[in-house]
């Protein structure tokens, strides 16, 4: 193995890295909507939308007397 295929592989291990940890990234902080998680924020206490939200995770804090 040379220089070059070394600085290739390195490149392609860093690329390969770096789409991982931001899918791992969108996925935790909740970035990635889907139907249960809201699209504008995912604290509900700090959402202008709150008292008029009907999805799930909004109705649980509710619940909770948030």
């Amino acid at each position: 193995m040379n220089r070059r295929d070394v600085i290739r592989q390195t490149g392609r291990l860093a690329i390969l890295s770096g789409i991982g940890l931001l899918s791992l990234f969108l996925t935790t902080h909740q970035k990635v909507v889907t139907p249960e998680n809201c699209s504008v924020s995912p604290f509900c206490g700090n959402c202008g939308k709150f008292s008029k939200c009907d999805l799930p995770q909004a109705n649980k804090e509710r619940g909770h007397g948030k």
